[in-house]
């Protein structure tokens, strides 16, 4: 039981240590939040079960009336299994039912909004702060590799690309690898540190973004720099046509592979590929 006294203590600490993180000048430490992932789930599934026992109860309250199904039967009402002993609906449908469920539905719907909006967020491992993680001696080196935090200064990673995220997990990987070869090296040199400490960031976001900038710059310009060089050599049209088929198939499903994009776009970028390729050897012909 903590006294009157403790408390003030309390919260001097935490504002303390808060208020290093909200003055930081490392957008990792500035804007790094917990997004709270099982908590959030957890918190959903009681709603779940809540609503699903109240929902039970006005369906076979509804059964219970012993109307008419209509010809079309959308629901399936008429293959609807029911209870064997149903209360009376006086007793089932009130006005604290329908309070309770409109309150439940409410926090339901909100909860569903606000997660899906979190898991859209752009995330990075608590591993990539070394700040933050250094406080949270609660965790193991691993555990602190596995809790995710929220970037919420950026905005949804829904056009993120695939090539993207796999560079962003290998990233964390290696920073997990390296620490961890460290750390078996000696156990308290991620435990301890001096007050002059120079702490450790890997935006993890910033850097999968450049590298996957530079690999895709990179690999657009093999794709077409070699069709053209070999297309510019030979005067054989199967070869040429050999040529232009194999690069269109192999440049698509990279792109298709690797980068997020609608159908549209995939045809898009895909013929304009076709025809810078057709163009050329209509030119060398």
């Amino acid at each position: 039981m903590e006294t009157s006294t403790q408390h003030p203590q309390k919260a001097v600490q935490k504002f303390c240590k808060h208020w290093q993180s909200a003055t930081a000048d490392n957008n990792l430490t500035l804007h790094g939040f917990r997004r709270f992932k099982t908590t959030h789930l957890l918190n959903l599934r009681f709603l779940e079960d809540e609503i699903a026992e109240l929902d039970h109860t006005i369906y076979q309250a509804g059964l219970g009336l012993g109307l008419d199904i209509s010809p079309t039967d959308r629901l399936g009402l008429k293959h609807s299994k029911k209870d064997a002993h149903v209360p009376e609906i006086s007793e089932t449908i009130t006005r604290d039912l329908v309070l309770k469920l409109r309150d439940l539905l409410k926090q339901y719907d909100d909860s569903l909004a606000a997660f899906n909006n979190i898991m859209s967020m752009e995330t990075f491992s608590l591993l990539d702060d070394e700040r933050q993680s250094s406080l949270r001696t609660d965790l193991s080196l691993h555990e602190v590799y596995k809790t995710r935090l929220l970037r919420v200064d950026l905005g949804p990673r829904s056009r993120t690309d695939p090539f993207q995220r796999w560079l962003h997990k290998w990233l964390r990987t290696f920073r997990y690898w390296r620490l961890s070869k460290i750390a078996q090296g000696n156990p308290e040199a991620l435990a301890s540190f001096k007050k002059d400490h120079q702490w450790s960031y890997q935006n993890t976001t910033l850097a999968a973004y450049i590298i996957g900038r530079l690999i895709t710059t990179v690999i657009t310009a093999i794709f077409l720099i070699i069709p053209l060089a070999i297309l510019s050599h030979q005067s054989l049209k199967d070869t040429q046509l050999v040529v232009i088929s194999s690069s269109i198939l192999i440049f698509s499903f990279l792109v298709a592979v690797t980068l997020r994009i609608s159908n549209f776009e995939m045809m898009a970028v895909s013929a304009a590929y076709a025809a810078l390729l057709s163009a050329f050897m209509s030119n060398v012909s």
